[in-house]
């Protein structure tokens, strides 16, 4: 794997609104992508993680602005907030929704082929070759058909396909897996590991879900109330927060170990991003809250080789014993 970064994201934010009503549901977020690398971004629903993605990409919706700088290494140039970065494709959360009802699928995976300048016969046959690339069986019959008319993983296996019809070098998806049952999840899980390895491919993979996390990404970044917490590999911040929030969720989630072990939530609520506390934002929620940590601007600290985090306290934690649920 290359230690030079595909994706470099630096200060990332979106504002929405202007003038003093304006809010910042994502704020000052940095991170890196390496060459053929699965970084993961996790957190609760609403800490920013598919508005983050779509930031990197461009697609904000209306009323909404990006601050900061996104740059691949193809080009090495900082793209602004209405351009589409070069080398890149999303996979989005529901593919109903994101597949056009009035095209046909094969249609649709065709369209990039079609862009590149590839005639109508050779579009065709190319989509219904990465529709069997991305495991579709009976490639040919399937790209005739409406989206209504496949399974859900069909669905999103065509959307796989019309992503890799862009030969991207970096794949954002946007919790891919969640509206999938738990064997079609694995499956879809699998293509995807597959399809980085046999085509030299990153990924950027947003998911709540830290058991999929873990098992398809190399390092994982956690994101509440729009920053990062805390970031390293997988194995490390699974296995040894620093990071009261990143200790939360791995406590909140069913052990493999010890089925039996009872389940720990994490008490309150997240803050509105209109109205985001002062220093730490997990502080209100936080049982290891002292009273510098009103005080800190949320940058992050090294914690260990490769591992960072945004908690000024994070001996608090190893105290408490966090380790493998």
């Amino acid at each position: 794997m290359s230690t030079q970064p595909l994706l470099s994201v630096e200060g990332l934010g979106v504002v929405i609104g202007r003038g003093p009503q304006a809010t910042r549901p994502v704020e000052a977020v940095s991170f890196t992508v390496s060459d053929g690398e699965a970084l993961g971004i996790v957190g609760e629903s609403g800490s920013g993680k598919s508005l983050t993605l779509r930031a990197v990409l461009g697609l904000l919706p209306a009323g909404a602005r990006r601050e900061g700088e996104v740059r691949m290494a193809s080009r090495g140039e900082t793209t602004d907030a209405h351009s589409l970065p070069p080398g890149m494709a999303m996979i989005f959360q529901e593919p109903m929704t994101a597949l056009n009802p009035t095209m046909r699928v094969g249609t649709l995976v065709a369209e990039p082929l079609r862009r590149r300048g590839l005639s109508r016969r050779e579009a065709r046959s190319g989509a219904v070759k990465l529709m069997r690339e991305v495991g579709i069986p009976d490639a040919e019959r399937r790209a005739r058909a409406w989206p209504h008319e496949l399974s859900g993983g069909l669905r999103q296996r065509v959307m796989i396909a019309a992503a890799l019809a862009t030969e991207p070098r970096l794949l954002l998806c946007d919790e891919p897996t969640t509206a999938l049952d738990v064997c079609i999840q694995d499956q879809i899980l699998s293509l995807l590991r597959r399809l980085m390895e046999e085509r030299g491919m990153s990924l950027l993979f947003v998911s709540h879900d830290l058991a999929v996390v873990g098992e398809l990404c190399d390092r994982v970044a956690i994101m509440y109330a729009g920053r990062i917490m805390e970031v390293g590999s997988t194995d490390t911040v699974l296995m040894e927060p620093r990071h009261p929030y990143t200790d939360g969720l791995r406590r909140s989630a069913p052990s493999m170990v010890d089925p039996a072990a009872r389940l720990t939530g994490i008490e309150g609520m997240p803050p509105d991003p209109r109205a985001f506390p002062p220093g730490c934002r997990f502080a209100p929620r936080c049982p290891f809250r002292q009273a510098d940590c009103d005080e800190i601007d949320g940058s992050l600290a090294v914690a260990g080789p490769g591992h960072s985090t945004a908690c000024i306290h994070p001996g608090s934690i190893v105290r408490e014993g966090a380790g493998a649920p």
